[in-house]
């Protein structure tokens, strides 16, 4: 199938977001992470759209997604903008899946929206720093910023990206998610960084509203396993699994084994 084409849609307000979508039938919506876009998901296009319609979205910032207008836009204006998106593409009721900061998005839309959503998939869900002290969370996001200023998104992508995979990935999943991330847009990054670092996952918490599943990665040290258990606890009655030997890079690393786990979720969802 290869990568499907880039598509934008006008969400009102002077404002598009791109996306990819492949397939047709019941929508599952995928809200990527601070490092992916819609063309993380090659993997499900190809491989779920045989059964749904499989939509993958660019956050604000990303692709040729448009900017957020604030200045410091927090999780709650992103997860305004996926509701304004879900609706601009007609999609009454939809499957939603989130991995790491699209899950903090997600669990705000489940928590607003929870008649709209016909399962919620947490992929390697992040807590967030809004625990921390204001001091802490500055700190934090004026190092990311200094960081991109200081090298600029290829030698960031070589010097961090490596940490978010397994220690034990294959060095080619290594190699193309360098790549992948080197290609970031750096002004709509951190914006979404900034707004995960001001943010708390348990604020979103709610008792599931459909049936839910989360996912954490063995190896993934911004996610970490037991931090992952935390918000599982927070949802009684969540499929908790855990994918052994993967970092935070679950679209580059053992992506089968993350098709299988959707494909049972939704499966005994639709």
């Amino acid at each position: 199938m290869g990568i499907p084409e880039l598509k934008t849609v006008d969400i009102g307000q002077g404002q598009e977001i791109s996306y990819r979508e492949a397939g047709a039938g019941v929508p599952v919506v995928i809200l990527h992470g601070l490092g992916g876009r819609s063309d993380s998901w090659v993997p499900q296009y190809e491989n779920l759209s045989g059964k749904y319609r499989v939509i993958g979205w660019d956050a604000p910032g990303y692709n040729e997604s448009s900017e957020m207008p604030q200045h410091e836009p927090i999780i709650q204006d992103y997860a305004l903008i996926a509701k304004r998106f879900v609706d601009a593409m007609g999609l009454d009721r939809f499957h939603l899946v989130g991995h790491s900061v699209g899950t903090c998005i997600s669990a705000c839309l489940h928590q607003a929206y929870p008649e709209q959503l016909i399962s919620l998939t947490l992929a390697e869900a992040v807590i967030g720093s809004g625990g921390e002290t204001k001091e802490k969370q500055d700190a934090a996001i004026g190092a990311r910023r200094k960081d991109f200023e200081d090298l600029g998104p290829v030698e960031v992508a070589k010097n961090k990206t490596p940490n978010s995979l397994s220690p034990n990935a294959d060095p080619a999943a290594i190699q193309a998610a360098i790549a992948f991330a080197s290609k970031v847009k750096v002004a709509g990054h951190l914006k979404l960084a900034a707004a995960l670092i001001r943010c708390n996952i348990f604020d979103f918490v709610t008792p599931l509203a459909c049936p839910g599943m989360i996912i954490a990665g063995s190896d993934d040290r911004s996610a970490p396993p037991e931090f992952v258990k935390k918000i599982a606890e927070a949802y009684p009655g969540i499929n908790h699994q855990i994918i052994e030997g993967i970092g935070h890079q679950i679209a580059f690393e053992k992506p089968e084994k993350f098709i299988n786990l959707l494909n049972e979720h939704l499966g005994a969802v639709s």
